[in-house]
């Protein structure tokens, strides 16, 4: 039976000191990050810009800090992954990428399952050992966190911050999904207006609007615009600048919190059409490029600049995968250059300039149905013109 990873988020709920004992955490961790940023610099000064290894990092800073072990090996992990990415973004072209220079005053904390134990309501986190002068170690008791729903097989648990301290308790379950296994496949062409747009070999095609989504970003910047504007006529560091800086934490952790809902559902609603439609393969382009740069990239607009900056289509396909994990859904990234603009019928490049695309040929169709149709085309050797059902559906 295939095993899924999930994760859910709790507040923090404990006594006061164990409290602030978290709190301390999250300030030992940053203290971590920011050391090993100064040993890594040290490191490629002395040895020919090679990059240190995990193995030597563990062993300068065992113990630097009056951190849990397996606390500071998540900031070692984290600070490896965040270094190998921005490798591979370099080989693969991307000049604006910069590795970890910034000090930070707070840094996610985390604990493995063998440093947690769960009784009844209870999550309790283990603290660091205190060395005695005998070669001893004194134990101190647990941090014990309240929560009513505790979820079993707990692999990790986080420390974050959102106006407030959460726990974020990564578990995994065994999968009892139902499996598809077909011939049938689908594309997505993602979208700003459109959250998705798709349509499977036998075309049956579905768009999903993400014009919820705009409303709540358009409220969020107009209530932000707001917040800096006031921000801008106090004086740093008085009692006013802390009260709207407090304030624009909060909406940012609200607006937060409706956006990763929209994101859920919309991801959902996808689910549902896959299943429905027994599709075994979803064929997706990969938009990597065409939300950075923009002004390199000649983007006049500035309202169009933002919207690209904060199209959220990376989160989305992150849910999309997680959900079609589960039901053995294979989810494949693609290129899609020039996949909006070619006519399915004739093959001949259009640059649509309204929501419907039409050719000299006298094909017409909507624009995002017509970047769909090219991707399941170029990737899955159909040959679809036209869709034979189209739904288009709302977020609730």
């Amino acid at each position: 039976m295939k095993i899924n990873y999930k994760t859910m988020t709790v507040p923090v709920k404990c006594s006061r000191n164990d409290y602030r004992h978290l709190t301390k955490c999250n300030r030992l961790s940053a203290e971590v990050w920011n050391k090993i940023m100064e040993i890594e610099k040290s490191y490629r000064e002395n040895n020919g810009g090679k990059w240190i290894q995990r193995g030597e990092l563990q062993k300068i800073l065992k113990g630097c800090v009056q951190l849990h072990a397996k606390g500071i090996q998540h900031v070692i992990n984290k600070y490896l992954t965040a270094r190998e990415a921005i490798l591979e973004a370099k080989k693969a072209g991307r000049e604006d990428v910069v590795f970890p220079y910034r000090h930070k005053n707070y840094f996610v904390t985390g604990w493995t399952y063998q440093d947690i134990k769960v009784k009844d309501n209870k999550i309790m986190l283990s603290k660091p050992q205190l060395s005695l002068p005998n070669g001893g170690y004194k134990r101190f008791k647990p941090v014990v966190c309240y929560s009513k729903n505790i979820p079993n097989n707990i692999v990790q648990i986080e420390l974050i911050y959102k106006n407030k301290l959460y726990l974020s308790i990564k578990y995994k379950e065994q999968s009892e999904h139902l499996q598809i296994s077909s011939d049938n496949a689908a594309s997505i062409d993602l979208g700003e207006i459109h959250s998705i747009t798709s349509i499977d070999t036998c075309g049956n095609a579905v768009i999903i609007t993400g014009r919820k989504m705009r409303a709540i970003k358009q409220l969020r910047n107009k209530h932000q615009a707001e917040l800096y504007r006031r921000l801008g006529k106090t004086t740093k560091g008085s009692k006013q600048y802390w009260k709207y800086r407090r304030a624009m934490q909060k909406l940012s952790v609200k607006y937060e919190r409706q956006i990763r809902d929209t994101v859920h559902k919309t991801s959902k609603l996808f689910l549902d059409y896959c299943l429905e439609n027994q599709v075994s393969t979803v064929y997706h382009g990969d938009l990597d490029s065409a939300t950075r740069s923009t002004k390199k990239n000649n983007v006049a607009n500035s309202s169009v600049r933002q919207k690209l900056s904060q199209w959220n289509y990376g989160q989305l396909m992150r849910q999309v995968e997680n959900k079609l994990n589960r039901h053995g859904i294979k989810l494949v990234e693609v290129s899609e250059y020039y996949t909006s603009q070619k006519c399915p019928s004739c093959k001949e490049l259009n640059k649509p300039k309204k929501r419907e695309y039409c050719c000299s040929c006298g094909y017409e169709q909507h624009r995002d149905i017509v970047g769909a149709i090219n991707i399941l085309n170029d990737n899955h050797k159909t040959e679809l013109t036209h869709y034979t059902s189209k739904k288009y559906l709302r977020i609730g």
